[in-house]
């Protein structure tokens, strides 16, 4: 919200002393000369205000900003609606003239009692009608800005790029501020994923939040990689205080599902609370279910066991999982069916999650 209250002052006219006592103006507007106007400026050539006196900058938010060069210089605030003026200033009457130019007139019926409307300020006290006595009424805490109060009684503030670092301007009412350095989040793009991924807003490029690949399993390493799968989760062996034994195991929650053909006829009823694991250093094979399932030996407690039922609709079976120790697996049961007849039944694929625990 304060980007964007920033991003809108950046519109408002800020007065500055001129020679013949009319008001010279900082004004900023959308980015001009052929840019897309909703995405705002990329460079200051595009923010050509064709005033000769005037520096042209496209600075953050992609606005374009004409600083004039001396106290001579005039350049008036733009607008094509009444919205266009809005100054911001509660006790002003912001008006869009015929010649498209803005005027902020006080409105010192607007004020409490004792109070006169600064056109800059607002309301305040002890002051002229007018805004200021002295230099010391105008002080906007602003280093970059000589603040003064005018003849008139109008506070002028007057920016002096010379304080500012390299590759920044000074704004009245935001200080210095830096030059846009990118267009869009492409502008900023490491190529790397893994560090997530970097954005382009109103003072630049930053840094992108790294994904996170954490499994929440402490039995896991958890890493990115920049290639292939971007999250790996390595087992860790120590988690593994023995080898899993073979047995009957109890499934919590047990697998329950059935499906049919568009007929009625039933293609599958499953319901199963506990299968037969054979562990050996070659393999492992579970039984249970409707078919046999098999896979390579468990590395790490990493285990997964699969098996098929041909058909021209063939159905595939999978349990796949971790050993916790000895005796306990977590993992899931999935079911899976491919093939021309498919289309006729309501059989969809299936992922159950499950634990299962050696009956002793």
């Amino acid at each position: 919200m304060v980007a964007r209250q920033l991003a809108y002052a950046l519109a408002l006219t800020t007065l500055v002393a001129c020679s013949d006592g009319t008001p010279a103006q900082f004004t900023t507007d959308a980015a001009t000369d052929g840019a897309d106007a909703s995405m705002g400026c990329t460079s200051a050539a595009q923010c050509d205000d064709g005033v000769a006196c005037t520096r042209d900058l496209c600075v953050v938010g992609g606005q374009c900003e004409h600083v004039p060069d001396g106290p001579s210089c005039v350049v008036p605030q733009r607008c094509a609606r009444q919205a266009d003026c809005d100054d911001r200033v509660a006790c002003t009457r912001d008006t869009c003239l015929v010649d498209g130019t803005c005027a902020h007139t006080a409105q010192n019926d607007m004020c409490p009692a004792m109070q006169t409307c600064d056109t800059t300020r607002g309301c305040v006290s002890g002051t002229t009608s007018s805004g200021c006595r002295t230099d010391a009424d105008c002080a906007d805490a602003f280093a970059c800005t000589l603040d003064t109060c005018g003849a008139d009684g109008r506070c002028v503030y007057t920016a002096q790029n010379s304080r500012c670092a390299s590759g920044e301007v000074c704004r009245a009412g935001m200080g210095c501020i830096r030059e846009r350095t990118c267009s869009s989040d492409m502008d900023c793009d490491d190529r790397l994923r893994c560090n997530g991924a970097e954005r382009c807003v109103e003072f630049g490029c930053v840094a992108g939040t790294a994904p996170s690949c954490d499994d929440m399993d402490a039995c896991t390493t958890d890493t990115c990689a920049e290639t292939g799968t971007m999250c790996s989760h390595a087992p860790v062996a120590s988690c593994m205080g023995s080898a899993p034994r073979s047995g009957r195991y109890t499934l919590s929650p047990g697998v329950t599902y059935s499906c049919s053909s568009l007929l009625g006829m039933e293609v599958l009823n499953l319901s199963l609370t506990f299968v037969q694991i054979t562990v050996t250093t070659s393999g492992i094979t579970v039984v249970g279910g409707p078919t046999m399932m098999t896979g390579p030996a468990p590395s790490g407690g990493m285990f997964t066991a699969s098996g098929t039922v041909a058909g021209d609709c063939a159905e595939t079976y999978t349990l796949a999982g971790r050993f916790t120790d000895a005796t306990h697996f977590t993992g899931t049961f999935t079911t899976a069916f491919a093939g021309l007849t498919c289309g006729i039944t309501n059989c969809m694929g299936r992922t159950f999650p499950v634990a299962g625990t050696l009956a002793m």
